[in-house]
């Protein structure tokens, strides 16, 4: 015989309509059987949330055997916090009401959290009194994944457009003022305006750079060539030099000077600039930022990489956020930043066949965030 009540099965048609050649013992059975072989999760519960039967989709889906679940209550497949949902459920089966394909979260035995759509119709007896609750929960996870890559690969396109767009307009006014500043290099000036110009210039130049590291689409054109990695770096603080000074941030540069890649250079110090842009972000004044490279061996071929460590003593990066790090749109800087940051750069050192890895702490001695570069050795891929 089934393991499953008749209450259960009462919750569809009557066994007399189903098929008039099986018995009711028989038909019985054999809705039991296809309960059991579904491969969405089938589970039965009482008023009061106690799990009553539970087929081989559940344990699949859930990793919870038949055992382990009957007669316990369905909130192990709720998060905390989700009582509100779970007391929500039940109250509507008192009602006699049915849900169908409502979209949720639910957890699996190893702490998992799936998406799910679900389904719960109520369960009543020969008397038509409602005795408890059928659900029908199918997993959906995959399928939510896609509609995210989806969306996420359209907004790249909008903001690609808009980047397309901002560049075309930014790049004649740029332009413009960077001929004036050239024309104004030639005359005779006062040794403080000539400061004032070259820290326009700077400046300008930083306008252009910042423009396309925000948007997060540059990407120079034609062969990488080889570059001294503690230029680029030097380069990238130059343009922060502004906050530094005025957050008194403290600065540890511990850089071979040898160390050469082959790259884009404008690229790796677009990584670099977003890196130091973060850590600045992070540190509330008084800082302490430190970069590092280093030769590395490994097992790779040729048998060494560049090590660049970027670590600040800053607030720390919270576990949500963390988790999607690398996440385009990813922000949690408010509605002036794009989020695409830690995106472009971890595409900029793919590109360059590196790999960028980030620990970050929020609390004690180790509060802070530690990204590390690996970067071949020039020469090398």
């Amino acid at each position: 015989m089934s393991s499953y009540p008749p209450s259960l099965l009462s919750s569809g048609p009557p066994l007399r309509e189903f098929d008039t050649h099986l018995t009711n013992e028989e038909a019985t059975q054999f809705l039991a059987a296809i309960v059991e072989s579904s491969e969405d999760a089938i589970i039965g519960e009482s008023l009061d949330g106690i799990i009553t039967s539970w087929n081989a989709g559940a344990e699949r889906m859930f990793g919870y055997t038949r055992t382990e679940a009957i007669g316990r209550s369905v909130s192990i497949l709720h998060s905390e916090g989700d009582e509100d949902e779970l007391g929500a459920i039940l109250e509507l089966i008192r009602q006699g009401r049915r849900a169908s394909h409502f979209e949720t979260k639910r957890c699996r035995k190893d702490g998992t959290r799936i998406d799910v759509s679900v389904s719960v119709s109520p369960v009543r007896d020969e008397n038509q009194k409602i005795i408890g609750a059928a659900k029908i929960i199918r997993e959906i996870t995959d399928r939510k994944r896609s509609e995210e890559l989806v969306r996420k690969t359209e907004k790249l396109a909008v903001a690609g457009r808009l980047a397309a767009s901002v560049a075309h307009e930014i790049n004649n006014p740029l332009a413009a003022l960077t001929n004036l500043l050239y024309l104004l290099k030639g005359e005779a000036l006062s040794e403080r305006a000539s400061e004032v110009l070259s820290l326009a210039d700077r400046e300008l130049a930083r306008i252009a750079h910042i423009t396309t590291q925000a948007l997060g689409f540059y990407q120079e054109n034609g062969p990488p060539s080889p570059s001294h990695l503690s230029q680029i770096i030097d380069q990238a603080l130059l343009i922060h030099q502004h906050r530094i000074d005025a957050a008194s941030i403290q600065i540890e540069k511990r850089c071979e000077e040898s160390l050469s890649i082959m790259c884009h250079a404008g690229e790796i110090k677009q990584v670099f600039v977003n890196l130091i842009g973060n850590a600045l972000d992070a540190m509330h004044g008084n800082g302490f930022l430190r970069i590092r490279t280093r030769l590395v061996n490994t097992s790779i071929a040729g048998g060494q990489i560049i090590r660049i460590i970027v670590a600040d003593n800053g607030a720390g990066i919270d576990k949500e956020t963390f988790e999607r790090l690398f996440d385009p749109f990813n922000t949690t800087k408010g509605p002036t930043r794009t989020g695409l940051g830690l995106w472009m750069c971890e595409q900029i050192v793919h590109r360059h066949s590196g790999k960028i890895t980030v620990k970050s702490h929020q609390h004690g001695a180790r509060r802070g965030t530690i990204v590390v570069l690996d970067l071949p050795v020039e020469g090398q891929k």
